[in-house]
């Protein structure tokens, strides 16, 4: 059984596509467990990506506290990485209400930061 926080400071690790297939209502919520977030968003990355070192992740978290924030190492999940097509690194993947409803490519802080806002 994962339980999950609604909110949170730091980002939950995306370690299974069972967690993902959750998030986006492929999979039923279990009974015990806490509700998952309305609205979250998914940090595809990986330790060597330069460009994700770039990103100031507490400045876009910070200034979308809103959202519960994932991160998929596709290191150790290609699965989901896969199955969401992702292409480059960093992408983030909106999911509001079960549906993923965005996404964006982009190192840069401000752009990334706006696009969670107005997305």
């Amino acid at each position: 059984m994962t339980t999950l926080l609604p909110k949170t400071k730091e980002m939950i690790p995306l370690h299974d596509q069972e967690l993902f297939e959750r998030l986006i209502g492929r999979v039923e919520e279990e009974k015990d467990a806490l509700p998952l977030p309305v609205k979250s968003i998914v940090y595809f990355t990986a330790n060597w990506c330069g460009a994700c070192k770039k990103l100031n992740l507490d400045r876009i978290m910070t200034e979308n506290s809103d959202f519960t924030w994932f991160k998929c190492d596709i290191d150790k999940n290609d699965y989901t990485a896969g199955f969401c097509e992702i292409r480059q690194i960093p992408t983030f993947l909106m999911i509001k209400n079960k549906k993923i409803i965005g996404r964006i490519s982009n190192s840069d802080t401000t752009i990334v930061s706006k696009w969670a806002k107005e997305t």
